[in-house]
Order: C-alpha cells, then structure tokens, then sequence
C-alpha cells in the first residue's frame, strides 16, 4: 500500500488496527468530505492537493495552507519526549528545523513568562485566551500566528478527527509521563495549557530560539 491508491481486504493483515475498513492510504491523500460525522469511517478515495475538499484550509484572514502530518508527541520530539516523566520537563529535541523549537506550555513558574511561550506570545500581541471568547481566537487564526483547525488523529482507532472545527498543536513541555501540554483552539476558546496523551496525532508550529 503505497498511500495514493486503495488496498483490499488482504493487505490489512500487515496494517489493521481495531477499525478493519481502513486501508490507510487516506489520511494524507484522503478527501476531507469523506471522513463522516467526527470522523467517523474516513475516505476511501484518494484525492489530489487540488481537489475540491483536498488538504487545503484557509485561515481567519484567507490565507490558503495545506494540511500536512499529524505528529504523535515522541514523533514530534525525535524520540526524546517519549520517556521523560517529570512534570514541566522540556523536551531536548524536537522536529523542528534547526534554529527553530516547539512552544512552552504549562501551568506555572517561568513557563509563562518565557519568551518561546504560547502566554507571552499572545500577550505580546494582546491576545487574550482561556476565557471563550471567539474574537480571540480569529485574532489567533489570522497573520502572523496563522493557526488552522488541523484536528487530530487517534492512533488506536486509526481515525481522524475534528479537523475543520478544532486545532490542536504540540508544545515541548511534558505534563505527566503520559500526557504533554498543547495548544488547543476551537470555535470559541483557546486553552494554551490544554492537556493530551501523548500518543494522539498533533499538528507542530514552531517558534525561533530566539
């Protein structure tokens, strides 16, 4: 199965999960307009980049952006965010481009205040967030921050979900050895200290080490 073209019944012997109807040749060339209530059941047609409900999202403000990979967090951190447990741990590496880093998050001590956090970010701008206001989230979904609704895929039902209506994006910071801090943005709301198991695939934004 080479992700462009629709396996049969036999080849999910090597590649099933609890859902046996996916192939998984549609997430990432998937149409959009196939993935069914909360995404539930997922497209089994292929569709290319320009094709109407293809992989491309608009912003707040129209600007067009293709929806890329969806990152498990040991994925998102190369590998070293996988094992650390202590609570407010930054994760050493990321994937990120060189010069380049995944938020902080968090919910106290200098996590707020430091100059690669999602908070002081914001504020910068005079964003407010935590209090469901969807002002503040357009403001967040315009220039220069650009967040789009990227969903997140549930790797033990191999599903796809929320995409268009939710975003949900990674920082570096790790809750509990089994959740990590993240971004979470809706209709409404933006939760800068949100909290997921970090085996759920998330979009990744990065910010410079400046």
């Amino acid at each position: 199965i080479d992700g462009t073209v629709a396996g049969t019944p036999a080849d999910l012997t090597t590649y099933a999960d609890s859902n046996y109807e996916h192939d998984h040749t549609f997430y990432g060339k998937g149409c959009k307009n196939g993935w069914g209530t909360d995404g539930d059941g997922g497209s089994i047609t292929p569709c290319a980049d320009s094709d109407a409900g293809g992989r491309y999202v608009t912003t707040a403000d129209g600007e067009t952006q293709k929806n890329g990979t969806l990152f498990t967090f040991q994925a998102a951190t190369s590998g070293t965010g996988g094992t650390i447990s202590t609570e407010t741990s930054d994760s050493p590496d990321t994937f990120c481009p060189l010069g380049w880093h995944m938020p902080y998050s968090g919910r106290g001590g200098d996590y707020y205040d430091k100059s690669k956090s999602w908070n002081y970010l914001f504020d910068s701008y005079g964003i407010t967030y935590n209090d469901g206001e969807a002002t503040q989230v357009t403001k967040i979904k315009s220039y220069p921050f650009s967040y789009v609704n990227s969903g997140n895929f549930f790797l033990p039902l191999g599903r796809l979900y929320s995409q268009s209506t939710s975003g949900y994006y990674w920082s570096s910071i790790v809750a509990i050895i089994s959740h990590t801090y993240d971004l979470y943005t809706s209709s409404s709301n933006i939760k800068t200290a949100d909290m997921s198991n970090k085996s759920i695939g998330f979009a990744i934004r990065c910010v410079t080490r400046k």
